[in-house]
């Protein structure tokens, strides 16, 4: 009973209200050494929820405050100081600079550094750069903030933004593939699903030296997640949040009047050698003179499913402590709507930080957050739904004309479309999703000395989903006669729905020893040891046959038809680390590390891998003779370099065993059937582990105390490439995971930032910084074997990984004489119009033997350029982000006319015909019945997706101290924000930024229009 009433007083100490006799209005000013106001410095009463914060002339004013009571003063970069009130009225404070604060901190793996003792290459953003994106998945905001980190948005789907994230570029083409490692506050997790308003900063570690201590699990590097945490101080509340208007960057602009579509469509399809299917003059003069534009429309299909979209952002905190313990709590809650109809997606977030110090010696904590999310969208996905959308003829709308409400098919049974989308979307045939995550994670650290601390972290996370995918029946007519025609394609009718969870667990344990000899040598030691274990499971079931449409649960279907399914997968790591770092008077540095891990997806023989790294830095600006004799301009000047080997066992979880496969049913007993089991894949139990080695040297550069460089040079090789062997399939096999193959990436990364304050003139308190970086990497496939040659793309050693290979497209045949004087092309009966192809081998005909390899396949470089600016409440950022030299194949939908009956884009107008010889557009033929001389892989469906976009410009205004604190508001910022606002690009397609080639559609990316708040009490 006594314990809890303890627990009780406890927490109600943390928001106690005190109350005194007598109180003061107290008033004053607060200004650096140098004499200049400081404006945002926080004012509060100590251990009490009172306070305010400093206005733009650094004055503030708290009421009813007791005369005995102690005021602190704490500001970002300055030591904060505690004064006596002592029955004063006016205090006024000058606030010293902490050097020590002033050195930017950067978390690492298993703790932090001072950036200036850094020996690697790490990367950081924090917290308050990234929100400045009104976009709701916190990778996007990752988008030109670090060098090397190179992330593509492939769609605004939403919740589904196809986001890619390559660190110093792909670094080996197994099935590990070259996503970098994520940890959430040190432990493994997903960082889509995080509350982006949580994030308090993140850091890259780029080179092997950084992330080796993460061994097999940092060939690709990693992304550290560091989420905010309570401060000492009272009670703050604060609000943040968003209304925003989405809208695609770009839209095809499409052929969408009738008549001038069934003219080309007749033109197509007689250029093909097709005679039937063509639209009557008569038919085309009733479009074109029509007075009734429901009966005989001009359909604009994009038009009627994409739409501008809203979507709305809340995010709600608390945060404070005392007396060493302290909390943070949040709740977030986004609402996007999809701008092609029939996508939707929720997401729900919590979160709850907490550490406490029990005595001078132990300290514990609990991280723990959940989410929620709730996703909506057809169930063949966007793709899908895109080129259903496309795939309409606009001589019909998608329901009849007699208001019935039924659903269209075609206007003429000739006709060639998809599946009515708007039909679809209306039945709800979606897959609807809802996914839970969790990450809870508890921890203690001991000081067991004086200089040794024992810290221990027990985690799980869990991710679990369901989907169900729903399939009426759903009727379709003819658009004028309204005759049944037939059943929309929903891709077999009946529900499925399917469960799935994850679940991973992780407990490491590290001792840190750090100290300092006599007064020049610095000595911090770290040795540890972690578990990790996984397991994740399915279950599938599905029935076809249901009474009606309303009951959509599976116990509601007739069991004459149904199916289930399910398999459970696992794997378990364990890992021994350490970490030594000394330096002398932080002028040498140095660092060592080593990882050796054990995975049970490799053979007991062959499991255990050691990954070491080394690194070193030369601060030269702490020599003596810098020191006293160098140049005053020159701040910081380090030279470092660093060599280290990494892992990867991203394989699958059993590919050294030979796995047993269910084959079909058989009667073995010759009355019922029985599932049979067969090996159908060689197994190799001599693999081991695919090992990254990565070089690296740099320079860290200050000058002029503003302008600051970071340059990078490296090369990363990844040898023994766990991949499947080039086998000839008479084995009768499938062919084994093998250790064979080589990759490499050399890159040279450059970032400079220059940040500035003017303290006298007109402009007095006006502060702005600007960055700028520039990326450049070069991939090459070193060991590979037998080159292979896909569709457009060429597998062969000494070559980008899949550089483009393909025809090379010089123009279009104008007349007879230029096809007879010319090469043969393939065994084509090539006609002026057609396009022209260069004979490379000079055997007089063009075929396969002159396809040649073409670059574009990664870009020149990529760079992007920030800026922000502060001045009287008033601040100001744009951030501008690029690539450049990067290409991009896309064909069908909206490359090639009338696929699926898609109408021409608009350049087709441009097509060359006996009237309008064209050199740039040829002859138009009929979708998928083109003959190959228009369809076939060639550099004319290869397209250049340079682009420069200002990704984000915000504007926001704090309105000042004296009229917010009326209403008990510390601090009130109102902004407007806008995304993709401007592109500058020669692609031609809808956007240039996406995963790769391939379809010339996939769902838009977004141009964002949003104004928001932040609210402080």
């Amino acid at each position: 009973m006594m314990k809890k009433l303890y627990v009780i007083l406890f927490f109600c100490s943390l928001f106690q209200l005190d109350a005194a006799a007598q109180s003061f209005t107290v008033t004053g000013i607060v200004i650096s050494e140098g004499g200049d106001p400081l404006p945002g410095v926080s004012v509060t009463v100590k251990n009490k929820q009172q306070g305010v914060i400093t206005d733009l002339e650094g004055r503030y004013r708290l009421e009813n405050v007791p005369p005995d009571d102690i005021l602190v003063f704490s500001f970002v970069g300055f030591k904060t100081q505690e004064i006596p009130l002592e029955s004063r009225t006016s205090i006024n404070v000058t606030m010293e600079e902490d050097r020590a604060q002033l050195d930017q901190v950067v978390v690492v793996g298993y703790g932090t550094q001072r950036k200036v003792n850094l020996t690697g290459s790490v990367g950081s953003v924090d917290g308050e750069t990234l929100t400045r994106r009104p976009v709701t998945n916190p990778v996007s905001m990752l988008q030109g903030q670090v060098p090397g980190l190179r992330v593509v948005q492939n769609s605004g789907e939403p919740g589904n933004e196809g986001l890619s994230v390559q660190i110093r570029g792909r670094g080996t083409f197994s099935d590990a593939g070259s996503d970098p490692l994520v940890l959430i506050d040190g432990v493994q997790g997903s960082l889509s699903d995080l509350n982006p308003n949580d994030i308090e900063n993140i850091s890259v570690l780029k080179d092997a030296a950084s992330a080796s201590i993460y061994g097999s699990r940092a060939a690709n590097g990693v992304i550290l997640v560091t989420t905010k945490k309570g401060k000492e101080g009272g009670f703050n509340l604060e609000y943040t949040g968003n209304f925003a208007i989405h809208q695609p960057t770009k839209m095809l602009d499409l052929i969408t009047n009738s008549a001038e579509y069934m003219e080309l469509w007749n033109e197509a399809k007689v250029n093909t050698g097709i005679n039937n299917g063509l639209y009557t003059q008569e038919q085309i003069d009733l479009y074109r003179n029509a007075t009734d534009r429901v009966q005989y429309p001009n359909a604009d299909w994009v038009d009627i499913v994409f739409n501008p979209a809203p979507t709305q952002t809340h995010n709600l905190s608390f945060s404070g402590g005392r007396n060493g313990t302290h909390y943070h709590a949040s709740v977030g809650y986004v609402d996007q709507e999809g701008v092609m109809k029939g996508f939707d997606y929720k997401k729900y977030n919590a979160r709850f930080n907490l550490s406490s110090q029990i005595n001078d010696m132990i300290t514990f904590g609990a991280n723990v957050s959940a989410m929620k999310g709730d996703a909506v969208r057809p169930r063949q996905g966007a793709v899908d739904v895109f080129i259903s959308t496309l795939s309409q003829a606009p001589t019909y709308m998608p329901t009849l004309p007699d208001g019935s409400g039924r659903y269209s098919y075609k206007a003429y049974d000739f006709e060639s479309n998809n599946k009515n989308i708007v039909a679809i979307i209306e039945n709800e045939v979606f897959r609807s999703t809802t996914e839970y995550g969790m990450n809870v994670q508890g921890w203690t650290n001991v000081n067991l000395l004086k200089n040794l601390d024992w810290y221990t972290k027990a985690a799980i996370v869990g991710d679990f989903s369901q989907w169900d995918d729903w399939r009426p029946g759903v009727p379709l007519y003819n658009y004028h006669t309204g005759e049944f025609s037939t059943d929309l394609d929903v891709g077999g009718r009946g529900l499925i729905v399917e469960n799935n969870q994850n679940i991973y667990t992780n407990v490491y344990t590290y001792l840190d020893y750090a100290a300092t000899i006599g007064a020049d040598h610095n000595i911090s030691a770290m040795v540890g040891y972690s578990t990790e274990e996984n397991n994740y499971e399915f279950l599938n079931g599905y029935r076809r046959d249901f009474f009606n449409d309303q009951l959509r649960e599976l116990n509601a279907g007739g069991p004459a038809v149904q199916n289930s399914s399910g398999a459970e997968v696992e794997w378990a790591l364990r890992s021994f680390f350490g970490r030594l770092n000394y330096n002398f008077k932080e002028r040498y540095l140095l660092e060592v590390n080593l990882r050796y891990d054990g995975t049970s997806r490799l053979h007991p023989d062959t499991r255990w891998g050691a990954f070491p790294s080394v690194s070193a830095a030369w601060r030269l600006t702490e020599e003596p003779f810098m020191k006293n004799s160098g140049p005053g301009w020159l701040n910081d000047f380090k030279i470092r370099g660093s060599y280290g080997e990494l892992g990867n066992q991203n394989i699958g979880n059993y590919p050294y065993q030979s796995l047993l496969s269910l084959t079909g049913n058989y009667p073995f007993d010759n009355a019922n059937l029985s599932s049979g089991a067969a090996q159908i894949a060689l197994a190799n139990q001599d693999i081991t582990w695919e090992t990254t080695k990565v070089l690296d040297f740099g320079l860290d550069i200050t000058v002029l105390k503003g302008l600051s460089a970071t340059i990078d040079w490296y090369k990363k090789k990844t040898t023994d490439i766990l991949r499947i062997s080039q086998v000839t399939a008479i084995v009768g096999l499938d062919a084994p995971t093998i250790n064979d193959g080589a990759m490499e990436n050399t890159g040279v990364e450059v970032n400079l930032a220059y940040r500035n304050q003017v303290n006298a003139g007109a402009m007095k308190g006006f502060s702005y910084g600007v960055g700028l970086y520039l990326d450049r990497f070069r991939n090459k496939l070193v060991e590979f074997g037998e080159r292979e040659i896909g569709g457009t793309t060429l597998k062969e050693e000494g070559r980008p990984w899949d550089t483009f290979y393909m025809l090379e497209w010089t123009g279009i045949f104008q007349t007879e004489e230029e096809i007879a004087s010319a090469p043969k092309q393939y065994n084509d009966d090539t006609q002026p119009g057609d396009l022209r192809f260069r004979d490379q081998n000079g055997d007089n005909v063009v075929n396969d033997d002159d396809r040649i390899t073409m670059d574009g396949q990664y870009p020149n470089f990529e760079y992007a350029l920030n800026f922000d600016a502060r001045w009287k409440g008033f601040d100001l950022s744009f951030f501008f982000q690029g690539v450049e030299g990067r290409k991009i194949f896309v064909n069908n939908w909206g490359a090639l006319p009338f696929v699926q009956g898609s109408p021409p884009t608009e350049a087709w107008r441009d097509r060359w015909t006996p009237e309008n010889p064209s050199s740039t557009m040829p002859k138009i033929y009929w979708g998928f019945n083109s003959p190959a001389k228009i369809s076939r892989s060639s550099s004319f469906y290869l397209q250049d997706a340079t682009y420069l976009r200002l990704k984000n410009i915000t504007l926001g205004y704090t309105l000042p101290v004296s009229l917010t604190e009326r209403f008990k508001v510390s601090r009130l910022r109102l902004f407007l924000s806008g995304d993709n606002l401007l592109t500058i690009t020669d692609y031609p397609g809808l956007d240039p930024e996406r995963g790769g080639s391939g379809s010339f559609v996939n769902y838009p990316q977004n141009k964002i229009f949003s104004m928001g708040l932040s609210v402080q009490f």
